[in-house]
């Protein structure tokens, strides 16, 4: 069957919207032309779409939870995928949930919207075949703002997910039941999404551990992303060990297809042997910038400041150091997670000029249902895609490129300190868990403001790659403060070895 052809009027519509001013003559020669060209897209049409091959497995979908067996709205869906006739591995036993953005083939994948409720993957997210080969049960799929663009959860479709410490506060965003299922013995391990703080946030105002790995430690092949250079997917729980465990697991060259986010070559240390106990002599760098921000809560700054204090009668060396670049981070990082993502939305979520994998039915969905259900998407990601194609056709990308370039000089910035200390320290969010707010036909600018005023701290290294992650620091008028903690590139384990002595101790 024959691709459609373009008319003279389509032809004339791209040459008006284009600017290409094609005069008669030439319209009556690209007519001819281009449908000649378009002989070479019909065979192409004939060649099989290569598809990505799936591990044995039991792969059941099951029902949506009523209120009662999860009264916090962190689960989408439960489900059954566990290899057949695989050998005991690592996660043996481990009950796992995925991010509503990860692909597991046969599982119905949404990104909590509306536009996607039909679309089934027939493939595996390479982090999803490593913890299937390594013995572990996925049994839920777990909520996420809309398309994760929030890092409030409160935008998903399905409804808000509900703080563990307080339902009447919000779990945060954008990956709120990665939180909230593995905080109530839902699962186990979680799988998380982080572009602008989206596994850490919600680790933070849930009370659990959660870890962003190094930039390119971790495959995100098969994965719903927002732009490659902040895409991050790490694990969730409510122990160091198990993030340690899950981040063995899933790190490493995806040696099924390409990757552009990973380097060429990816060492991954034996993880749980690092978490020792002993931070004797840690150098320990506390931002001075990461506090006292205009969205900082002072009891939130306090109490990370103590938790430094803590960290120092362990043994840890502990400094006080500025790092001005930090306080550019909101601005670098709006830019390249609205128009970047933006325009991954618009394209099905690829990225022309790069060897990665396209998941080419995930582009035909994503594309249709934005034509037919636009609409649908969250107040929170309609203000972006606003802003994402004016600052496109109106500045051209320019920001966007000033955006990146500013991001190398905060990751040379960090790099610096990484020199003369392992781990920088500073809150993970500057305030504790919103309440929920209202609804956007309540109130469609609270709505919108609550989703995005917690990432200062946590987008800085989403921006540079660095590992971070969040435990538990304490609780302030019963919600829980998140520490955050952040390693050289590559140096997740320093990372894991101080968050888990922190908790130990």
């Amino acid at each position: 069957m024959t691709l459609r052809r373009p008319s003279s009027e389509d032809l004339i519509d791209i040459s008006d919207r284009y600017h290409l001013n094609l005069t008669e003559d030439e319209l009556a020669v690209f007519y001819e032309l281009t449908r000649a060209v378009l002989e070479g897209y019909d065979e192409l049409d004939q060649y099989s779409d290569p598809v990505r091959q799936v591990i044995p497995a039991v792969r059941i979908p099951g029902p949506r939870p009523g209120p009662d067996e999860d009264p916090l709205n962190g689960i989408v869906r439960y489900c059954d995928v566990k290899a057949t006739g695989a050998a005991k591995g690592a996660l043996s036993g481990k009950r796992i949930g995925t991010k509503d953005t990860i692909s597991v083939a046969g599982i119905p994948l949404t990104c909590g919207s509306r536009l996607l409720y039909d679309f089934v993957p027939d493939s595996d997210a390479t982090v999803v075949t490593r913890i299937l080969k390594a013995g572990g049960h996925i049994t839920a799929v777990l909520n996420t703002d809309d398309f994760a663009f929030s890092g409030g959860g409160h935008t998903s479709a399905y409804g808000p997910g509900l703080n563990p410490a307080n339902p009447k506060h919000a779990a945060g965003g954008s990956s709120c039941g990665s939180a909230i299922a593995p905080a109530t013995g839902l699962v186990d391990i979680a799988l998380g999404g982080d572009q602008g703080g989206s596994i850490r946030i919600p680790a933070s105002w849930s009370g659990i551990v959660g870890l962003k790995p190094t930039h390119g430690l971790v495959p995100y092949t098969g994965i719903v992303g927002f732009d490659h250079t902040i895409d991050h997917i790490g694990p969730m729980a409510k122990t160091v060990e198990d993030v340690a465990l899950m981040l063995k697991v899933i790190a490493g060259k995806d040696d099924s297809c390409i990757d552009p986010r990973q380097p060429d070559s990816v060492r991954v240390p034996n993880y749980p042997s690092a978490l020792t106990g002993d931070i004797k002599g840690l150098r320990i760098a506390v931002i001075e910038e990461g506090f006292g921000t205009p969205e900082s809560m002072p009891r939130v700054d306090t109490a990370v400041r103590e938790a430094a204090k803590f960290l120092a009668k362990l043994g840890a060396k502990v400094k006080k150091v500025s790092v001005p670049e930090h306080r550019q981070t909101v601005p670098i990082w709006n830019c390249v997670a609205i128009e970047g993502g933006i325009d991954s939305f618009y394209h099905g979520h690829a990225v022309y000029q790069n060897k990665g994998w396209y998941n080419t039915r995930l582009m035909s969905a994503m594309c249709r249902a934005i034509k037919t259900h636009g609409g649908d998407l969250s107040p929170t990601a309609k203000l972006g895609t606003l802003l994402g194609h004016y600052m496109r056709e109106n500045y051209d990308g320019v920001f966007y490129g000033r955006a990146q370039n500013l991001s190398r000089v905060l990751t040379a910035a960090y790099d610096r300190v990484f020199e003369e200390f392992d781990v920088v320290l500073m809150p993970t969010t500057p305030q504790t868990a919103h309440k929920l707010p209202a609804s956007p036909e309540e109130d469609r600018v609270e709505h919108i403001a609550q989703a995005l005023n917690m990432v200062r701290n946590t987008a800085a290294f989403d921006l540079t790659g660095h590992p971070s992650i969040s435990v538990p620091c304490r609780d302030v008028q019963g919600l829980p403060v998140g520490l955050m903690l952040t390693g050289a590139q590559f140096n997740d384990a320093t990372v894991l070895k101080a968050a888990h002595a922190y908790m130990t101790a």
